[in-house]
């Protein structure tokens, strides 16, 4: 088997062979220890920079995990208080969105009531008389959602009876709006002769609590529509999302679970397989040291350098023809730098082989087949019986019988 040992991985292609080195060491006696620490040392290198990247991943899934860890018993909590309060399955968002338009319809209702009274405020344009009625729809209706939240969220009796005042001051103000919306309406019916200003007249008890009321009513109403479907879309929202926070917490401790198992399991596999492949180099390394020690390698003889030289002069004839024949001397100077050139080269491989092909020399020692063993002499003392009427005839006490 033949492997190799990378000496400059990070600078070139530089590679010795294994087990030519080693059978190198084993014809030349020298210890193998060193090299043994060499091939422990090269693996214990790699496997240390190979695992650098799978162990930040491996603390970084830990990481995770122990975070997911942290954080899923106060989800779970959190998570089941929700869900005693609002129950197993998600609030709609229909009560929201209905809500929504019932606070819109008030706050046009009350526009379109508060949009002929603004003459009072010397608003005579009709487009900025719906305009200036709209902002005193949204500011009444405002004060009463605010109040309304303020005493919903209050954490002691203070900030329920501020909250309490705020509402009673909006509704007092808007009291007196709705009486001085009826004295308006009767003030200019009665400029325009119209009999609604009679009516108003006579029965002024009523048409106050009229006004009243439906100066009253629609901001109340469109508040409380507002801050129900507040309270639905909120409710909506914090099912959702508490839920989806648990949920996640939950399959990522699963998950990140396998996945540190996996890594943990990879980077055991990994030790193994180098520990394996470390083992492996060390026994190739040991079998041709061995080799090596038992057989040696032969020396190339100078003959076949001689035949080599020779075949490599002839290979550059080719080159010598091609000088004019007037050159002659030029031609016998390139054979004879050629076939000196060879000589050289093939004489100093001779001499000093690489590691390659002194394995390539080795000694061959052919295993001589020993001689066939001869027949085995048995003894049978049973005699041979013949049919009936026929006569007994002893067997021979001995006879060769052949395997």
């Amino acid at each position: 088997m033949t492997m190799t040992n990378r000496s400059q991985s990070q600078k070139g292609p530089s590679e010795r062979r294994l087990d030519a080195l080693a059978f190198y060491h084993g014809a030349h006696g020298i210890d193998p220890r060193h090299v043994v620490q060499e091939i422990e040392a090269k693996f214990n290198k790699e496997a240390s920079e190979e695992k650098q990247e799978p162990l930040r991943k491996l603390h970084a899934l830990e990481s995770k995990l122990q975070q997911a860890r942290k954080e899923r018993p106060e989800a779970e909590a959190l998570w089941q208080h929700v869900r005693k309060d609002l129950g197993d399955t998600p609030p709609p968002y229909f009560h929201a969105v209905v809500m929504a338009v019932f606070a819109g319809c008030a706050l046009v209702l009350d526009t379109l009531f508060l949009a002929p009274t603004m003459d009072i405020l010397n608003i005579a344009n009709p487009l900025l008389q719906y305009i200036a009625a709209g902002g005193v729809a949204a500011l009444s209706t405002s004060v009463f959602e605010i109040s309304g939240r303020h005493y919903i969220n209050a954490r002691n009796a203070a900030e329920k009876r501020n909250a309490m005042i705020i509402a009673g001051l909006g509704t007092f103000a808007l009291i007196v709006w709705g009486l001085l919306r009826g004295h308006e309406i009767r003030f200019a019916a009665g400029l325009a002769g119209n009999p609604l200003g009679n009516f108003l007249t006579d029965h002024p008890f009523l048409a106050s609590i009229f006004f009243i009321f439906i100066t009253l009513a629609t901001p109340i109403v469109g508040a409380v529509a507002l801050l129900y479907g507040w309270q639905e879309l909120s409710a909506a929202k914090t099912w959702r999302r508490v839920r989806d926070r648990f949920e996640k917490l939950r399959t990522a401790e699963v998950e990140l679970a396998r996945q540190v198992q996996a890594e943990t399991q990879h980077i055991e596999e990994f030790d193994k397989r180098k520990a394996e492949e470390c083992r492996q180099w060390k026994a190739v390394y040991a079998y041709f040291h061995e080799r090596g020690q038992r057989n040696g390698a032969r020396q190339e003889t100078k003959a076949s350098v001689i035949r080599k030289t020779v075949l490599g002069t002839l290979c550059a004839l080719p080159v010598a023809l091609l000088i004019p024949l007037v050159f002659f001397p030029v031609q016998l100077g390139v054979l004879g730098v050629a076939g000196l050139a060879c000589f050289t080269y093939f004489n100093h491989r001779r001499l000093h082989p690489s590691q390659e092909r002194f394995l390539k020399q080795e000694n061959t020692r052919f295993a001589v087949t020993p001689d066939a063993p001869k027949p085995k002499t048995f003894t049978i003392t049973t005699p041979y019986l013949f049919p009936k009427g026929g006569s007994e005839c002893a067997r021979p006490e001995s006879e060769e019988l052949y395997p």
